[in-house]
């Protein structure tokens, strides 16, 4: 019962204060999405130009200028949307409820500009975009605005607007499918044709925002077009009554009875009910089932972004702390009460941290690519440069088996950047960075860029005992605990860029250099300790060693994007060597280092391998999102002879959206496969490997929704086992063993 009242106190204390601040936030007007941010200017106040980016918060005074690109906006926190239409100056003159302000008012110089106004029960929306006639917008309409030189125009697509004319003050109100032009003429509600709609709607269409999704869009009160001020009532002639007879008093009106008024306590529930997630069902862990009950708050306010993840894994009792699921032997809601303070107290606070710093998933502000932001927690796909070194990374490979504290930070200026990262904060085993330089933006926006990444130790994950049929190089890798050095040097040349085609070439190229920590012994070879540069350079010869390079284009063609590129390589060193499933592959990594350095000029060494990769992607209809990319490689021995490599990778991610499945069902697939083709012919080594053991990242879920707020979801993986110590498990061919994941649970949106 302690574990539950600690659990129960840390959700309240985490979810309190955050629900607090979203209650009270400020109105503001979010930069949700635009074209291209070439073709868009937004001035502040005192006309000075602002840096801006995807989630920039716009301000009264703002003033949005358009060229061939369109933008979209989301007011918060009544979430109305407006699309701005290209070649169109757009002032926001204040927001609702923003310094006292009674309404939000916009001013359109010339240009277009559609707006879907929000319904928000709690309180009344009032909108004013002005031209050369004032609109008044009443909530949950959904309208646009032209004005030129020559005259302004008004429709409505859904709900019910007023227009009035500036100078003679006349007015008309439009309804649905209504429109009206402001040339000096008598104003007229008018029916206008399909076509002249569709030729309005050009360039107004949303692309990211969903009009469907705003609050309350269909009017429930629209604008009555009779005058509203009651008629006065004809007085009644009565019969004159006798004269004994009393005069009955009338009986009085029925009152009305009176809508609540919404009160802090109901406001405060729903935000804590809007940021509330519940997970209840059964986990497999190292071929262990266990029962799992899951509390996942959620808070986004603007662009920042806090996940937590606060779990109860049990094996039996769920009210029994000491049987609850401790990973990697750290009782997480111990929160150091379960260490000694008084002779350890650095290991006691540090393990209050750990305990603490778990209970969040992640907290991430704005976006990779933003002038700042960054992610703490679980982190994903995680790309350095053009991927040389480290394309698509993550430390939440075997989540919630295995739990990171990763850590990604970055800074985009115009003429420089900089990107750090880190796969735990816990324990920062791998650190890396790219700083890159636009010496001719903003006429030349290509950059150059310089990267590094360390492993600092690779082979703590091989076990410290291991079976006597292991691999030679394993113990000599533990041994040695070797550290891997990797650095490269990149060139990206943005070509073309618009929403139909982009166009960006790019190359890279690194290599590797082993640090050994100690001495070891392999093969009757003495690996002697120190930086072994060697690797990566022969000093006698001037070869580089270890070593790659690529040359490829990326873009976009229509709603596909796309990426081609060259790969050459040789050693041990391979494209995306930091790759999804680094973490599984590590060790076996710092033992091939081990291998070379005992026998550099080996056979298996001195091939070089080139090879052609491409990926693409695209969603279809909204329906159903498709990724499939391929690597195929092939080697160049000594002698010059060409020889296949089983070294290719295939990957293959499938997402089918609500809508396209019977009953709202939802699926997803991901599945990522080094050695595929080896594996499916059984070459060499890979005769007994199959196609889910450590050289695969496999995801896959299923969600059936009950209702609403409740669904039933199946999620399977690979986990690497581990022992009790939450080691490894290795087999004969140095490789770690899977078990598959199974997740069966109830989630519960409240």
């Amino acid at each position: 019962m302690k574990h539950i009242r600690i659990i129960l106190l840390t959700l309240m204390i985490l979810t309190f204060p955050a629900a607090l601040l979203i209650a009270q936030e400020d109105a503001v007007a979010i930069l949700e999405y635009y074209d291209n941010d070439l073709e868009v200017q937004i001035l502040d106040s005192a006309g000075a130009e602002q840096q801006f980016f995807p989630g920039f918060a716009l301000s009264p005074g703002d003033r949005v200028i358009t060229g061939r690109s369109g933008v979209e906006l989301r007011l918060q926190p009544n979430g109305s949307i407006a699309r701005i239409g290209e070649n169109t100056t757009f002032l926001l003159d204040s927001l609702q409820g923003r310094n006292g302000a009674g309404e939000t008012r916009a001013t359109l110089g010339r240009g277009r500009v559609r707006m879907v106004a929000a319904r928000v029960a709690t309180e009344e929306q009032r909108y004013t975009i002005q031209t050369r006639s004032a609109v008044a917008g009443v909530r949950g309409t959904d309208f646009a605005l032209v004005s030129d030189d020559e005259q302004d125009e008004a429709f409505v697509f859904e709900g019910e607007i007023i227009v009035e004319e500036q100078g003679t003050g006349d007015s008309v109100i439009l309804g649905n499918g209504e429109g009206v032009t402001l040339d000096g003429s008598p104003l007229v509600a008018m029916v206008w044709p399909p076509e002249r709609v569709a030729a309005l709607e050009e360039g107004l269409s949303f692309a990211t925002l969903d009009p469907s999704m705003v609050p309350g869009r269909s009017p429930e009160e629209p604008v009555s077009r009779e005058p509203t001020e009651p008629e006065p009532e004809a007085p009644a002639i009565a019969s004159p009554a006798p004269a004994t007879a009393p005069v009955p008093a009338p009986a009085p009106a029925p009152v009305a009875p009176s809508e609540p008024s919404e009160g802090f306590g109901d406001r405060l529930f729903e935000q804590l009910a809007s940021i509330m997630g519940l997970q209840v069902g059964s986990v497999t862990i190292n071929n262990e089932t266990w029962g799992q009950v899951v509390f996942q708050p959620r808070i986004q306010r603007g662009r920042l972004d806090l996940a937590f993840f606060l779990p109860i894994t049990y094996s039996g009792n769920i009210f029994d702390g000491n049987d609850w699921y401790q990973p990697e032997g750290n009782n997480e809601w111990s929160f150091g009460t379960d260490q000694d303070w008084s002779g350890d107290t650095l290991g006691a606070l540090s393990d209050l941290a750990l305990d603490l710093a778990l209970k969040i998933r992640y907290i991430q502000f704005a976006d990779r690519g933003d002038p700042f932001f960054f992610k703490v927690g679980n982190v994903s796909n995680l790309t350095l440069g053009q991927g040389l070194l480290m394309r698509n990374y993550a430390n939440d490979t075997e989540f919630p088996t295995i739990r990171r504290i990763g850590f990604n930070l970055g800074f985009d200026r115009q003429y420089w950047g900089f990107e750090g990262l880190t796969n735990d904060l816990n324990d920062p085993s791998i650190v890396g960075g790219r700083l890159y330089f636009r010496p001719a933006a903003p006429v030349i926006p290509a950059a150059v860029g310089l990267s590094s990444i360390i492993d600092r130790s690779p082979s703590s994950v091989i076990p410290t005992e291991l079976p006597d049929d292991s691999d030679a190089a394993l113990e000599a890798a533990r041994t040695g605990a070797p550290l891997f050095l990797n650095v490269a040097a990149d060139l990206e040349i943005p070509i073309m860029r618009s929403p139909v085609f982009s166009l960006v070439s790019f190359a890279e190229a690194g290599g590797l250099i082993p640090v050994v920590s100690e001495s070891a012994e392999l093969g009757g070879t003495t690996i002697s300790s120190g930086v072994k540069t060697s690797a990566l350079v022969d000093f006698n010869t001037g070869e580089l060693r270890n070593f790659g390079w690529t040359l490829g284009v990326r873009g976009n063609i229509l709603p596909v994007e796309y990426q081609l590129q060259y790969l050459n390589y040789d050693g041990t060193f391979r494209p995306g060597f930091y790759g999804p499933g680094y973490d599984r592959l590590r060790g076996g990594f710092a033992a091939d280092a081990m291998r070379y350095l005992s026998a550099p000029n080996a056979p298996e060494f001195r091939n070089t391998t080139m090879a052609v990769a491409g990926e693409a992607s695209v969603s279809i209809l909204g329906l159903i999102d498709i990724t499939a990319g391929y690597l195929w490689p092939w080697e160049i021995t000594p002698s010059g002879s060409w020889q296949g490599s089983d070294n290719d990778e295939l990957l293959i991610e499938v997402g089918l959206r609500d809508g396209l499945i019977p009953f709202g069902i939802q699926a997803g697939l991901e599945y990522r496969r080094v050695s595929f083709a080896a594996t499916v012919a059984g070459w060499g080594s890979f005769s007994e490997a199959n196609l889910f053991d450590a050289n695969t990242v496999l995801d896959g879920y299923v969600m059936y929704p009950l209702n609403s707020f409740i669904s039933i979801v199946a999620r399977v993986s690979t986990a690497t086992l581990r022992d009790s110590n939450g080691e490894l498990i290795y087999d004969e061919f140095g490789r770690p063993r899977m078990a598959p994941t199974v997740v069966i649970q109830t989630e519960i949106g409240l």
